[in-house]
């Protein structure tokens, strides 16, 4: 399964935060921007982009619903 959503994610407490939602699960993760791809479950790869917008979430894997459904309950969800 794969799923995507926009975020927002400002400040490193909100990166560390994502970060601690993205690390309970398997699915691979990734975070986007129209130029460069990083690892979803990574500090320095989400401070790398973080100025950039938007910001899109990819996971893939057998708990991308999961994931993607703990994150749509957080404030980082671009609405």
């Amino acid at each position: 399964m794969v799923v995507e959503r926009k975020v927002r994610l400002h400040s490193l407490n909100e990166i560390k935060d994502f970060i601690l939602i993205a690390g309970k699960y398997r699915c691979d993760i990734k975070v986007k921007t129209l130029d460069k791809i990083v690892d979803g479950k990574s500090m320095l790869g989400i401070i790398s982009i973080v100025g950039r917008k938007p910001l899109t979430v990819v996971a893939n894997g057998d708990d991308a619903g999961d994931f993607a459904g703990q994150l749509d309950r957080t404030k980082y969800l671009y609405q």
